[in-house]
């Protein structure tokens, strides 16, 4: 990702196609990678948030940061 969310992680997926092809969904996970965390040879993927919207929509950076729990996503607010 870039901008504000510099460092974060996005995996999508795209839903089934429904029967009638009506209330398929995006599915979204907010991931970090954990390079401090104790005991362990590699980062850690640490999974944030999920996600899921209507096809073909958008959540803008305001319903990102707010499923996030922050009014600007950093790294530093771990």
């Amino acid at each position: 990702m870039h901008g504000d969310m510099a460092g974060w992680f996005e995996v999508r997926v795209d839903g089934p196609k429904p029967a009638g092809g009506k209330g398929r969904h995006h599915y979204r996970l907010y991931c970090l990678l954990d390079y401090d965390a104790k005991d362990v040879d590699k980062p850690l993927l640490v999974i944030v948030a999920g996600l899921d919207k209507a096809f073909r929509t958008q959540v803008g950076r305001r319903g990102i940061c707010h499923r996030l729990g922050r009014k600007r996503p950093s790294l530093e607010a771990r």
